[in-house]
């Protein structure tokens, strides 16, 4: 039997780029398929491959058997079936089919820059396999930017996201908002930026009446405002807020002023000039990253100098017209 001479260390360190190489396949097989899942579902479905390659390696020198069966091509597809099983599940099976396929053209792009990368930089008897997995990795970010634009997106939506704190009636709620550059809405009436926040996040501080009004406007029904505004002591903060959007020509959100909103900045918590809270009755965003949208006006007026803005006060004169247009 031939004896060989490997180091570990140099083994962990190409185990570990092969971990790289197959978590990112993962990560970038979830974003452009916009499938949801969980950083520890990839690390595990990463994990799966590693070890499939780290038991191959030592087929590879005889030091346990099965190296056939290891390379075997329907073993390969068998642990990433196992590999995208364990990164998103629950899966259906048509998504499913739409996320192998992904996962097997940008792997096979990724696998292919490597491979050419470890011959390149090694040579024919001894490839630089590290160099070539870190190669594999680096191509599928680049592969995913360029085909789809991932990388970018992830960037923009991580850095422009900010936590907020909404307070109300002595409560309060923290949300995760994205500063959107498209949102310019502002309150017909006192002409405050408007802060969009969807119904769900912010459920603890609105009472039912509130939340029933906000579905019945959502099924184009006014009636439910005309009851707020009878003998609640929301009356006074509620606000209509037109709006357009894509399929939605002259939507109406319903509104309210709170006492407090504080956009948390280089961590730390600032006071911001007194937006309108609009209530969405549905998800912003459908992977749930993030559940409300600030105009930039008010990051604006938080990164400044930080102005104490005293609580709302209520006032007859504030109350919205279920009328109203702006």
């Amino acid at each position: 039997m031939p004896e060989y001479t490997f180091y570990v260390d140099a083994w962990l360190v190409r185990l570990g780029a092969n971990f790289l190489f197959e978590y990112l396949l993962l990560w970038a097989t979830a974003e452009v398929t916009r499938t949801s899942t969980q950083t520890r579902k990839l690390a595990l479905g990463a994990l799966l491959g590693t070890m499939h390659y780290g038991l191959y390696l030592l087929a590879s020198l005889s030091i346990i058997p099965f190296y056939g069966v290891l390379r075997f091509l329907p073993t390969i597809i068998a642990v990433s079936l196992l590999m995208v099983a364990a990164a998103f599940y629950p899966i259906s099976f048509v998504r499913l089919a739409r996320v192998l396929g992904y996962f097997y053209l940008i792997g096979f792009i990724g696998a292919g820059a490597g491979m050419a990368g470890a011959f390149i930089l090694g040579s024919p008897g001894v490839p630089a396999y590290t160099l070539g997995m870190l190669i594999a990795a680096g191509t599928i970010l680049i592969t995913a930017e360029l085909g789809w634009g991932v990388v970018h997106q992830r960037i923009v939506q991580t850095v422009y996201q900010v936590p907020v704190r909404i307070e109300c009636f002595g409560r309060s709620t923290a949300v995760q908002a994205l500063i959107d550059t498209g949102n310019n809405l502002k309150d017909p009436l006192s002409r405050q930026p408007v802060m969009i926040v969807e119904q769900r996040a912010i459920s603890s501080l609105i009472p039912t009446p509130v939340a029933d009004a906000v579905q019945s406007l959502e099924d184009g029904d006014l009636s439910a405002i005309d009851e707020l505004l009878g003998a609640s002591e929301w009356a006074t903060r509620l606000r209509l807020i037109p709006f357009s959007s894509i399929g939605t020509q002259h939507g109406i959100l319903l509104g309210f002023r709170p006492d407090a909103v504080h956009i948390q900045h280089r961590s730390k918590n600032g006071p911001t000039a007194q937006p309108i809270i609009a209530i969405h009755p549905r998800a912003l965003d459908p992977e749930g990253r993030y559940d409300a949208l600030i105009p930039p006006s008010m990051l604006e007026q938080a990164v400044a100098e930080p102005i104490t803005v005293p609580k709302a006060k209520g006032g007859q004169q504030h109350a919205p017209s279920p009328h109203h247009k702006a």
